[in-house]
């Protein structure tokens, strides 16, 4: 009984390996699209609050992010793209009130920083020509 049990299983093994083989059908799987929202609540950032993620930041792909604050007020900005005004959505994430960059600085108990930037980058849509946004992740260190 046990033999024809293992050998049942053994030819249902071959059966499915010799389809897989055989199968020419592919499946397209898109990749996710990034987007930056506007959450629907959001605050200010207390400019104490603010001391913690001023500064400059080390993009992967060499760039600068820069986060400044006057006030309440804070501004981020990569390279030299032009600032965006920033508010706060959580305490370590911040999002341009025009939706082109979020930025997450996340600071570890060992004092090392890292993080998550989304930008909006200009980019040409061939079909029509016309310009569009492609938004990019970046890691912060």
């Amino acid at each position: 009984m046990k033999t024809q049990w293992l050998l049942g299983l053994a030819l249902c093994a071959a059966t499915l390996g010799t389809q897989a083989q055989t199968s020419d059908e592919s499946v397209r799987i898109p990749a996710p699209r990034l987007t930056i929202e506007l959450p629907e609540r959001h605050s200010y950032v207390d400019p104490r609050e603010s001391r913690e993620f001023r500064g400059t930041y080390e993009l992967s792909n060499g760039q600068l992010l820069t986060l400044t604050a006057v006030g309440n007020i804070m501004y981020g900005e990569v390279g030299e793209q032009g600032r965006h005004r920033m508010v706060a959505t959580r305490h370590n994430t911040f999002v341009a009130l025009d939706r082109k960059l979020q930025v997450r600085i996340d600071r570890g108990q060992d004092g090392e920083t890292s993080g998550e930037v989304l930008v909006a980058v200009p980019m040409r849509i061939a079909e029509t020509g016309e310009i569009g946004e492609h938004i990019v992740r970046l890691a912060a260190r």
